[in-house]
């Protein structure tokens, strides 16, 4: 067994579903009546909904309090700056204030954020000694910052690499001898490109571990990032606000919970648990002193699996990331999302990417599902009646089905392209 699929991260502790039920229980408890009293945008919001911290005794009342939007993020700190009031300590004892898109403000992240992502780097595969190429921004946003003081917490030497600069970024890596990469899977790409057209053998760099965030990982990227650079590729999942809500064990069985954070999946209209199985919005709660997110609903999509992971591991796992609550678009009367998209497309393995492509000719809506196959000796005709079925039988719509050969559509194409002109 190689040394990176051994044992847990040094500091996790493996409760039982119940024992772990109980104790963020506990913990909730005392983070409500913490962030009432501290923080003055959390207790105007539950103020307003006539709730008391005292009514929040357990996971089970979590739906009784309001759900923080991003958009509430703006328009507080519009009101009150730099942090809206949802600070928990002041501005001037913040140590750092980070900038994020939309130049909304947010203060250094307390250690369990930190601790979050030091979990999914572990099971990613980075251990002590290991020296990391970190690849995400370390100017203004707070990304990069986090993760290179969770490698540090492992032990690990950090390269604060940043964006671009390709080709010193292949001899950092090559000089160095990193053995991981942290940064996105298009960036890593480009490097895997920018290597091939230098004339350097992924072999000349060795990397062994690659953790992949903040973009969608689809299985034929993972395999051709994998057989580019021989190495194994995990992917994480979280917000900045939040931290880490998922990650990749070497089993690939779905993202799993860390142990110091509340993921709900929960009706994006009620803010209401949805029933076992089913797809809901993400929303999550953290425990950070600093910057109290008490139910930040991500607007992403997923559902929860409640069986253990043949790891070993015992926490709840997200599925996967089905896509956004805002990205369904409506054809013919009806709502589609991409998760629906890509379901259609996982019972076809000769299909290796498509794109759905949404026209109106006169009044009436068009969807044309485009499959791209890599063998130009598949029946095109069997298999274009066959998805068309699965179409009907998945989205409860007719949809027009066009095969292209390999190549046709970009590696990076929204899944779903509404292409209709509204007069």
């Amino acid at each position: 067994m190689n040394r990176r699929d051994e044992g847990f991260w040094q500091k996790e502790e493996r409760f039982s579903p119940e024992e772990r039920e109980e104790l963020l229980s506990e913990r909730l408890r005392k983070f409500v009546r913490y962030a009432y009293e501290r923080s003055r945008t959390f207790r105007r919001r539950l103020e307003q909904k006539g709730i008391s911290p005292e009514e929040i005794r357990g996971l089970e009342d979590l739906e009784k309090l309001p759900l923080i939007r991003k958009e509430d993020l703006t328009e507080e700190q519009r009101r009150e700056k730099p942090f809206g009031g949802f600070e928990a300590v002041p501005a001037k004892e913040a140590g750092r204030i980070y900038i994020n898109p939309g130049l909304i403000f947010q203060p250094l992240e307390g250690e369990e954020v930190v601790k979050g992502w030091a979990e999914a780097l572990f099971a990613a595969g980075v251990r002590q000694g290991d020296i990391v190429q970190n690849t995400f921004n370390y100017h203004l946003w707070p990304f990069a910052f986090t993760l290179d003081r969770a490698l540090r917490l492992l032990g690990a030497t950090v390269v604060p690499a940043g964006v671009g600069n390709t080709a010193m970024q292949i001899n950092i890596m090559r000089t160095l001898g990193a053995k991981a990469f942290v940064g996105t899977p298009s960036f890593l790409m480009t490097l895997a490109e920018r290597a091939e057209a230098m004339g350097v053998a992924p072999e000349e760099i060795g990397l062994e571990v690659g953790f992949v965030t903040a973009e969608m990982l689809p299985e034929g990227l993972r395999g051709r990032l994998e057989e580019k650079w021989g190495m194994r590729i995990s992917q994480g999942y979280g917000t900045v606000f939040t931290g880490c809500l998922g990650y990749e064990c070497p089993e690939r069985s779905g993202l799993h919970v860390p142990e110091g954070v509340i993921v709900e999946v929960v009706d994006p209209q009620t803010g209401k648990a949805v029933p076992p199985g089913a797809v809901g919005e993400i929303v999550a709660t953290s425990f950070d002193p600093s910057f109290p997110m008490i139910r930040f609903a991500t607007g992403d999509l997923s559902l929860l699996l409640r069986e253990p992971c043949p790891c070993g591991r015992t926490s709840w796992r997200l599925k996967k990331i089905l896509g956004r609550v805002d990205q369904a678009t409506k054809v013919k009367g009806t709502f589609i999302h991409p998760w629906q998209t890509d379901e259609v497309a996982s019972q076809f393995p000769e299909v290796f990417k498509y794109q759905v492509i949404i026209t109106r000719v006169g009044y009436t809506d068009r969807m044309t599902f485009v499959a791209e196959v890599r063998d130009e000796t598949v029946d095109k005709e069997k298999l274009r009646r066959r998805i068309e079925r699965a179409i009907k039988e998945t989205l409860t719509i007719r949809g027009e089905v066009e095969i292209v050969p390999a190549g046709s559509i970009p590696d990076w194409h929204p899944k779903i392209m509404d292409k209709r002109q509204w007069e």
